[in-house]
């Protein structure tokens, strides 16, 4: 056997894990062979180490508590110096670059001007309004024609006066003879 399984199955046979008939046959093989002995004395002792260090590191965590060692930080104990920090520098920030975007070159800053209208508005209310305004203008009558027209009113396709296939064959026709 290799010297790599002999160590899996001796790393098994100390945690009890091999069953009755491959212990005997593991123990009997190492009876033959004492380098394979040897081997796996060497690595039962470092599991039977191993097993105690583990043991004594964990025995003592958390004893008599019940709950995981893991500190579970709340919202309320949040670090809020540094998120006031960030807070402020968000603030300046949006300052200077509100107040730095408004400076024209030569140093003023622009003001809002609202434009007061010279004259009211006047409201067309009516579609003769208007005719009496735009009557005879080129853009006024196609306007106009527009207000004017309903829906029922479009151009409609009288499919039953069309004859594709005959306009089709008179086409051809005209080629044909051209």
């Amino acid at each position: 056997m290799k010297r790599e399984r002999i160590e899996r199955l001796a790393i098994d046979s100390a945690a009890g894990e091999l069953n009755e008939d491959v212990q005997i046959l593991f123990d009997a093989y190492l009876a033959e062979h004492p380098q394979a002995g040897q081997w796996a004395e060497d690595i039962a002792r470092i599991y039977k180490e191993t097993e105690t260090a583990i043991g004594a590191k964990t025995r003592d965590a958390d004893a008599g508590r019940g709950m995981p060692a893991v500190k579970i930080s709340r919202l309320s104990d949040m670090k809020w110096r540094s998120f006031g920090r960030w807070a402020a520098a968000l603030i300046v920030g949006a300052l200077v670059g509100f107040t730095g975007g408004r400076w024209t070159i030569n140093g003023e800053t622009d003001r809002i001007a609202f434009i007061k209208p010279e004259r009211p508005a006047v409201e067309v209310k009516t579609i003769s309004d208007l005719k009496e305004k735009y009557a005879g203008t080129f853009w006024g009558d196609k306007v106009l024609a527009l207000l004017e027209s309903r829906p029922g009113q479009r151009y409609k396709a009288d499919f039953q006066d069309i004859d594709f296939w005959h306009e089709y064959r008179q086409h051809i026709k005209e080629i044909i003879t051209g």
